[in-house]
């Protein structure tokens, strides 16, 4: 039975057996004139209930990755448990643009593979579609804790492996990863501006009086967005802790994270102090426009923020590299 993900995304089917020389035969009727590069491999990882069209958007967010970061593509789509034990399917695919820095024609080359159960054979095949002797970054789109579990001793060889929380929720990342510090959380990659935005405002006000008699720090959500908010609380509690250890005192408050933002907002974070003093921060207008105010500032006004969450590709090369 075809693979929905396969038929959908581009490319000329082939047989697995045979992809690499079909990749091979694919440069050369490019002619010299395109450039071949590679920096790294990204195995982008399909679950059983990603559908074509989610599968599409993030094929496309991944060519845009590879034009700014050359490398090889390598797409896995898992077959749903009913048709796990039909045969693999394979589809080789180079797309090709102008690259007007080196004023020529640049490509960036894709193997696509349709698979049943996870095991050794399979594990094997994709470890020879990897160029050798260049870093492997894993990105498990829509991908659950059950389909990434047989993975987890070849994920040991990753780079990175990367995966969207505010998608696949808290499970996958309590998988026991051989290398837990090389696991990236795209919803956080993409709050990187937030942090930098609400970071520089901060950055104004004297540690004490960020921690004084701090008695509850809460970020609230929009629907979809679970990742951003887990992310933004983490970050505020180990900027607070820091600015603690600063003053030589302790950081007592309790950390909550909610679902319930104010009307209109897509993120919220809201600090209370023992003395009535009070922190706010609201990003709202579909994620690009934040107010922020505290009432310890020396202007105690609200202040506003042009800031937006990152792009796919952006966020996708922020969790790759940092």
């Amino acid at each position: 039975m075809p693979h929905p993900i396969l038929d959908a995304l581009p490319g000329f089917p082939v047989k697995v057996s045979g992809a690499l020389h079909a990749l091979d035969k694919a440069w050369a009727d490019e002619g010299e004139e395109a450039a071949r590069a590679s920096q790294m491999n990204l195995v982008l990882m399909f679950g059983a209930q990603v559908s074509a069209a989610d599968a599409q958007a993030r094929f496309d967010e991944a060519v845009l990755f590879a034009q700014r970061y050359p490398c090889r593509l390598v797409v896995l789509a898992a077959r749903p448990a009913g048709h796990a034990e039909e045969a693999p399917e394979a589809k080789v695919n180079v797309v090709c643009f102008f690259d007007p820095a080196r004023r020529g024609k640049r490509c960036c080359e894709a193997l696509l593979l349709a698979h049943g159960r996870p095991g050794p054979e399979l594990e094997s095949l994709v470890s020879t579609w990897l160029e050798g002797d260049l870093p492997t970054n894993l990105w498990a789109h829509g991908v659950t804790a059950e389909e990434l579990a047989p993975w987890l001793s070849w994920t040991g060889r990753c780079r990175r492996v990367i995966a969207d929380r505010s998608l696949v929720g808290d499970a996958v990342f309590s998988l026991p990863f051989p290398r837990p510090e090389q696991v990236r959380d795209l919803s956080v990659a993409r709050c990187l501006p937030v942090r930098q935005a609400l970071g520089q405002f901060l950055a104004a006000h004297a540690p004490s009086d960020l921690v004084r008699g701090l008695r509850k720090v809460s970020v609230s959500h929009g629907g979809g967005l679970r990742g951003e908010a887990a992310g933004l609380l983490a970050w505020m509690k180990g900027c607070l802790t820091h600015c603690a250890g600063l003053t030589r005192s302790h950081v007592t408050a309790d950390f909550t994270l909610s679902e319930a933002p104010p009307a209109g907002d897509n993120l919220a974070a809201e600090w209370n102090f023992e003395d009535g003093s009070r922190f706010s921060w609201e990003h709202a207008d579909k994620g690009t426009q934040a107010r922020i105010s505290f009432t310890r500032a020396k202007e105690a006004g609200t202040v506003t923020q042009r800031v937006a969450l990152m792009g796919p590709a952006e966020a996708l090369s922020e969790a790759v590299f940092f």
